[in-house]
């Protein structure tokens, strides 16, 4: 009697079924593998969007010097720009990364933007002695500058933080579990019992093809609802309005400490920085007291002294940060990978001016309505309230043009980032 040839069949099994399927070193090398080149990919500094911003904020910062008077947003723009550059630190990440939020650049950004702006506002003559001359001015324009770059360095947080939620890609479909359930009944029939090859065979096919429709599924999103872009984009622009009332507060209070009382408009001057056109109020700095009206210039926030030109070139920093990190995270919005190749599937042209003319909207009109009604305040001392004039900064034609300013330049912003991103 001859036995049948059961063993050699099994055996021959089994070195098939080694030839297909890696062993557990082979995965587990793999995986580790993967996963440090990953990792590794996920912790590489982005020096090259710390860079645009140093750049953007020292243009600003050095073309606003130029004069002899400064702005009134020379000093609390940084404030007003840091949610932005936080939008455009996350953007760039998830364009050129795809992982992670970027809050060590984040951070890194805002700092580097208050730390230039103080570099430029102590080249101002007078400056050292007027520190110099009184210890209580001195600590409180000490105060004025550490407040600056710790709220831009938060501000700039929340702004990455803000675009990294709203712009987080959609969940994929629920056939992601499919595959799960094939390769553990795969693993259940080898444990069990020999596998044969024609079923190992059909296992295989079967998980390829819902593994593809799997993939295909993960890598496209559902198209989003304009409410919801629409919400997204009113979030974003009104940031840096809801970044100026917080400041506004948290300076007033961290200078009562030094007995000194709150500015006489204490938001609305803040919120004028983001106007770009104003009617200019220009300052005789020949005078004896040019020192002291400087001085009082770089570190008293809000004040009522006014622009030296109807136009401020500073006030449009925002809206350049703000304008590119949309442009940026509407394309990471279409940003797919398909079979190992990036691939960037643009939204149209109407609607992606739309999106920005809407942010440059929201960004400049709830500034240029109040303070368009003119600057109302008080003088508070000790227990002694006075009203003062309304001042008006604003006129119909600075309105209107405040108006085309905002949605033009983040326009022409985001059309400049789009076409640059097309070609590179």
């Amino acid at each position: 009697m001859h036995r049948p040839e059961k063993p050699e069949t099994t055996t021959g099994s089994i070195e098939n079924r080694d030839k297909v399927l890696p062993t557990t070193s082979d995965i587990d090398s793999g995986t580790m593998s993967s996963s440090f080149k990953t990792q590794r990919h996920i912790n590489n500094f982005d020096w090259l969007t710390i860079s645009i911003i140093i750049l953007i904020s020292a243009f600003f910062a050095i073309t606003a010097r130029f004069h002899a008077q400064p702005a009134t947003s020379f000093v609390p723009i940084v404030v007003l720009s840091a949610t932005g550059c936080g939008l455009f630190v996350t953007a760039m990440r998830k364009l050129r990364t795809a992982r992670g939020i970027g809050l060590r650049e984040a951070a890194l950004g805002g700092f580097f933007m208050a730390l230039i702006q103080f570099a430029v506002a102590i080249t101002y003559p007078g400056i050292f002695d007027s520190i110099r001359s009184s210890q209580v001015i001195g600590n409180d324009f000490l105060i004025t500058w550490i407040l600056i770059a710790s709220f831009s360095i938060i501000l700039s947080l929340a702004g990455a933080a803000v675009g990294h939620l709203s712009f987080a890609p959609q969940r994929p479909s629920q056939i992601e579990s499919l595959p799960r359930k094939s390769s553990g009944t795969a693993k259940t029939n080898t444990s069990s019992e020999p596998i044969d090859e024609n079923q190992l065979e059909e296992t295989k096919d079967r998980e390829k093809a819902v593994g593809g429709s799997t993939e295909r599924a993960s890598t496209s999103n559902s198209p989003r609802s304009i409410i919801n872009y629409i919400l997204i984009i009113l979030l974003i622009g009104l940031s840096p309005t809801i970044a100026a009332y917080v400041f506004s507060a948290a300076y007033d209070f961290f200078l009562s400490f030094n007995q000194f009382v709150p500015g006489p408009y204490p938001t609305l001057r803040i919120l004028s920085a983001l106007l770009p056109w104003q009617i200019p109020i220009p300052i005789d700095l020949n005078s004896g007291i040019q020192s002291i009206i400087i001085f009082s210039l770089l570190w008293r926030i809000p004040l009522f002294l006014g622009n030296p030109s109807s136009f401020d070139l500073q006030a449009l920093e925002p809206y350049i940060l703000n304008g590119a990190a949309l442009a940026l995270l509407l394309l990471t919005m279409n940003h797919k990978i398909d079979r190992g190749a990036e691939r960037f599937l643009f939204p149209k042209w109407v609607t992606f001016l739309l999106m920005e003319v809407a942010l440059g909207l929201f960004l400049v009109l709830p500034a240029n309505l109040w303070v368009f009604r003119g600057l109302e305040g008080l003088i508070q001392i000790h227990d002694i309230v006075v009203p003062i004039r309304t001042i008006s900064i604003l006129n119909p034609l600075t309105f209107v043009l405040n108006l085309i300013t905002g949605p033009l330049v983040c326009v022409v912003v985001g059309t400049l980032v789009r076409i640059l991103r097309i070609f590179l």
